[in-house]
């Protein structure tokens, strides 16, 4: 961060500024001092209802002019949370924007409508979400571990709310709403992040300008009861698709940022990390910090173990390893422990502006050299397993299946234990000898650290369990990389495999050499960690839209590799000297399968049937994903004027008025090498032929929206999509991405602003090519 500023307002706000002179965005985000836990007991629900109603409009900004349906028209991102002790809303949006953004947002809070109507269709939204919650996992694991802790207490109440608990006077409802807003929104329980290119001296004045809506007060919310651990700390939850172990523990004045250093030493890959050594012994496959609860002077704290078995006994396993290493942290070396602070504040660096307000706001923000390691005591145990057999309890108003269970005692560890280490220097690596051919690299001259992406060429799918013997063979390579300073990482992006490495020149050719070895024949231990992951894969989410989110790709892909050796990759790398790239390319023909030039995946594609994906969840869910009717850069820009317009429009029609369900989405969407429009929904309550009605009768009713587009109109929707559109030359790494996302098109780096005719074009091409949209459904 290269400017920061902490301060308060004249009227009593505080406010945290953030001066970042290269962003290409800025970001706003009003935290609430007031969460779930803080609401009145007749009401429960009542803060994460008001999180949804004040979207609705308010005061000053109605219709298309608040914020939910003016945001995305150019160009935003924003949402909300609702928290124990929290509650914040946040949004993300081009610099020359953000000062309209801060006023729509802070009008909203500060002199919101609560209109009936509105109460009454998020009321309906909070039950369809409820419904959905009720087969969450994490929601379900959340609820479990609150048994661990005394009652009574509000972290054991009902807090998410539901049609029952709402109750049908919607006035008496509403005065609930004003009286809690009357409360708590004032100066003393707020809190204004700014986030932007501008100055300090600028982001200051428009804090100003946003603190003048809001009532001014001194006071300050209530400290909430402080918890206290129950005698029984150890339970077994049933679960027919996760299983894993939480260690959970509390802490008193919790600083934040040391969870922050302490998850980048939990999720540390190298070898002899934790992490290394418990998938060598086959006990664990991952590991993640949670922060499931949250207060001012308390925080709960969870370490989730991704089990590789079934039997308790492996957990009893996994907790001595983890107590030996907490034992050997207070060895920590300040030079170790400067190393790992560094590391957080890296992955930091490469978060959105959005994304840093939300960890400095909410948590998890970068640690320094000094912050201090927190002392994980008197840790309460939840083991999530198949495996488990329990009667049926309430928590937080959910149904569990849980029981409390004496934790067995951990087998002796042999007489030579599996030795844990943190990072320390390493020498330098040997360099193999270099072949004397090459591979095809295309190379794109860029102000960046060096940068080499491999994918797999669109059109050709990996087989899942090829996809997750990469994931696991490459995992120590992660961590040396990322130790090294530099960057190895396997996903799948925008539905293609992408291998992405990066660092100074030495250490992007160190990496892609540890990176080739691994992948030449793992070991017998690597293929059975890539089998636990295919396996992992199959678990189908408790989500029904991205079940068909994940499905999409699969379908746009034509063909699959079922073996690392008949993969065809395609090569670029971005930035770098013109000797390096000489080298990379003759390293990457040591690659398991073929580095070949890219290839152009088919633009038109024919007639499509109704494609069905069955899902665990009861909702009816459907994807339509209609393709670019022809492959050129206007058609690109064109179709992405057309989302803009129909985006707002379209979950202000079936979010808002018909209130069909909970997910509501249309946009422009990148997948598989393929571009063009998505539009989503997921509904507890209507069919999916329904729901595939709703989005064929909106697209239809859209000609007069599209007809009304003038000259003029048409200016600011290009202004504000201007910066989403890839450039030739990437200036940082989400331009590599956005630049490599392009690329599969393999289309023309050159835009311009389409006309009122160009725009009428491209929506009689949409609505003439219906019969090659691709049509999901979860229904049989």
């Amino acid at each position: 961060m290269n400017g920061h500023s902490s301060s308060r307002v004249a009227n009593g706000l505080r406010i945290t500024l953030i001066h970042e002179p290269e962003a290409a965005r800025a970001a706003a985000l009003l935290r609430l001092s007031a969460g779930s836990l803080d609401e009145p007991a007749r009401w429960p629900g009542l803060a994460h209802l008001l999180e949804h109603v004040l979207f609705a409009g308010s005061a000053g900004y109605q219709q298309e002019q608040r914020l939910m349906a003016w945001a995305p028209a150019h160009g935003a991102r924003l949402n909300a949370t609702t928290q124990a002790h929290f509650t914040a809303w946040f949004v993300e949006i081009a610099p020359e924007r953000l000062g309209q953004a801060l006023c729509r947002l802070s009008d909203m809070l500060a002199r919101p409508l609560l209109a009936t109507e509105a109460i009454t269709a998020e009321a309906a939204a909070i039950e369809a979400e409820y419904r959905m919650l009720q087969s969450h996992g994490p929601t379900l694991c959340e609820a479990a571990l609150s048994q661990a802790f005394a009652a009574p207490h509000p972290l054991h109440d009902f807090h998410v709310g539901s049609q029952r608990h709402f109750g049908d006077d919607a006035v008496a409802l509403q005065q609930a709403l004003r009286d809690w807003h009357q409360c708590w929104f004032h100066t003393g329980n707020l809190e204004l992040w700014l986030s932007g290119p501008q100055p300090l001296q600028e982001l200051e004045a428009m804090a100003e300008e946003a603190a003048a809506a809001f009532a001014r007060a001194e006071t300050l919310p209530t400290a909430p009861p402080l918890l206290q651990l129950a005698p029984q700390r150890a339970f077994a939850l049933q679960s027919a698709a996760a299983q894993h172990l939480q260690l959970s523990f509390l802490l008193n004045d919790p600083q934040p940022a040391s969870l922050t250093l302490l998850r980048e030493l939990l999720t540390d890959k190298a070898s002899g990390s934790l992490l290394a050594t418990l998938r060598e012994q086959g006990l664990c496959d991952d590991i993640s910090l949670l922060e499931p609860y949250r207060s001012a002077r308390q925080s709960v704290a969870s370490v989730r173990f991704q089990l590789s078995g079934l039997q308790l006994a492996q957990c009893a396993r996994i907790e001595a390893l983890f107590r030996r290493w907490l034992a050997q942290l207070s060895g920590l070396t300040q030079q170790q422990r400067a190393h790992y602070a560094s590391l957080t504040q890296r992955r930091f660096s490469q978060l959105s502006p959005l994304d840093q307000l939300r960890d400095l706001a909410l948590g998890f923000p970068p640690a320094q050299s000094t912050t201090p390691l927190p002392l994980p005591q008197n840790l309460s145990r939840l083991w999530v397993s198949p495996a488990v057999s329990a009667p049926s309890v309430r928590a937080q108003g959910f149904t569990l299946r849980l029981a409390a269970i004496d934790w067995p005692q951990a087998e002796p560890e042999p007489e030579t234990p599996p030795a844990l280490h943190f990072y320390s220097p390493a020498s330098t690596p040997v360099t193999p000898a270099l072949p004397v051919a090459k591979s095809t690299l295309a190379l794109v001259a860029a102000p960046v650290e060096p940068t080499l992406l491999l994918s797999v060429q669109p059109g050709l799918l990996p087989d899942r369990r090829s996809a997750a013997l990469i994931e696991a063979a490459l995992q120590p390579a992660m961590g040396d990389a990322l130790h090294g300073g530099g960057e190895l990482a396997f996903s799948r992006q925008h539905g293609l495999w992408q291998l992405r490495l990066s660092g100074q020149d030495a250490l992007l050719a160190a990496t892609l050499d540890r990176a080739i070895q691994a992948l030449t024949d793992p070991p017998a231990a690597t293929q059975a960690f890539g089998e636990r992951l295919f396996y992992q894969a199959q678990q189908a989410d408790d989500i029904a839209i991205r079940c068909l989110l994940a499905h999409l790709p699969d379908l746009l892909n034509s063909t699959s590799a079922d073996a690392l050796s008949a993969l065809r990759w395609q090569a670029t790398l971005y930035g770098g000297a013109a000797n390096s790239a000489a080298d990379l390319a003759r390293r990457l023909t040591r690659l398991p399968g073929a580095v070949e030039p890219a290839q152009s995946p088919p633009h038109v594609f024919p007639t499509q049937p109704h494609y069905s994906c069955p899902t665990a969840s009861r909702d009816a869910a459907v994807l339509v994903f209609c393709p670019l009717a022809e492959a050129s850069a206007v058609c690109f820009a064109s179709w992405q004027l057309l989302a803009t317009l129909f985006e707002p429009r379209f979950f202000q029609r079936l979010r808002v008025e018909a209130n069909v369900g909970y997910v509501v989405s249309c946009r422009f969407h990148q997948t598989a090498g393929q571009a063009g429009l998505l539009f989503a929904l997921q509904s507890p309550a209507l069919s999916t032929a329904e729901l595939f009605g709703h989005i064929d009768r909106f697209i239809a009713d859209m000609a007069a929206t599209v007809d009304s587009q003038t000259t003029e109109t048409l200016a600011a929707s290009w202004l504000s999509l201007l910066p989403s559109l890839p450039e030739s030359v990437p200036k940082n790494r989400e331009h590599i991405t956005a630049h490599w996302l392009y690329q599969q098109l393999n289309l023309p780096f050159s835009f311009a602003r389409p006309s009122p005719d160009r725009l009428r074009q491209a929506y009689r091409q949409l609505t003439a090519s219906c019969a090659r949209w691709w049509r999901l459904s979860n229904s049989a």
